[in-house]
């Protein structure tokens, strides 16, 4: 952890983490994955659900930030 916060790059990824972390939890909180009664629940491209949504699109936004890290500012070249 050291080495990672030792450097400008390091920090702004684990700020982009820390930050997509604490963004999926208010969207629970505010029921972002709550579906009202009587209603259908949401569903992407027919099969999608909500919950399985958010959790791909937490998992890309991880990803994208690991890649751009590990390729362009990993510091042990």
């Amino acid at each position: 952890m050291r080495e990672i916060m030792g450097h400008a790059p390091g920090r702004v990824y684990l700020a982009v983490l820390v930050l997509s972390v604490i963004g999926m939890m208010a969207f629970i909180v505010r029921g972002g994955l709550e579906t009202a009664a009587g209603e259908e629940p949401f569903l992407l491209f027919g099969w999608m659900t909500m919950s399985l949504t958010i959790g791909a699109l937490f998992v890309i936004v991880w990803l994208i930030a690991y890649l751009i890290y590990f390729f362009f500012f990993w510091p042990y070249r």
